[in-house]
């Protein structure tokens, strides 16, 4: 009787155990990453008369709606655990006949509000080539999830001045893409 009643304690302790981890191991075998491109965001950047110095050159919110992303993929309900972005670019769309001569360097920062407190740095560039039109920056491989919302977040481009600007105005593309860990919820 004794040994009945030991094993039957010994299995109410051993099931829940054996339950959870193997769910956890479940989660770990369906979870996966996955490339996110964000859309072109396309802005006019007004440069000040300054020849030098930092200088504003995009900020603003970009969609990346989570809920979506893990639809899409297969996970209803999901987790969007550890993301960073691994492709930044910035390009000049108009006027066709400017380049980056200008441009000396440029850092994109990340934030969940339009106030930027915080902001994480995510990428940097040097620019080694005055007739591009487009810089990539070198970006810094920073789980950026803590900043994203559930349909967007906050993106800001400066860059560090080496001269005049040749024009009244130039529109600028940013682009980019994430890598997103997904996992689903139970």
């Amino acid at each position: 009787m004794k040994t009945r009643l030991y094993f039957v304690l010994i299995a109410i302790m051993v099931i829940p155990i054996l339950h959870f981890s193997s769910c956890n191991k479940v989660k770990k075998i369906t979870a996966f990453d996955v490339l996110y491109t964000l859309p072109t965001t396309i802005s006019t950047f007004t440069p000040s008369a300054t020849k030098s110095g930092e200088e504003l050159l995009y900020s603003g919110s970009i969609e990346a709606n989570l809920d979506s992303i893990l639809h899409a993929n297969g996970f209803d309900p999901g987790v969007v655990g550890n993301t960073q972005f691994i492709e930044c670019t910035v390009s000049i769309v108009q006027p066709s006949t400017v380049t980056f001569g200008w441009l000396k360097s440029a850092r994109g920062e990340i934030s969940d509000n339009p106030e930027f407190l915080p902001a994480r740095e995510v990428g940097t560039v040097v620019n080694n080539d005055p007739e591009a039109t487009t810089v990539v920056l070198i970006v810094n491989n920073t789980n950026i999830r803590p900043y994203l919302g559930t349909t967007f977040f906050y993106f800001r481009v400066f860059g560090e001045l080496n001269g005049p600007v040749p024009a009244d105005w130039i529109d600028l593309a940013i682009n980019g893409k994430l890598l997103m860990h997904l996992e689903p919820l139970n």
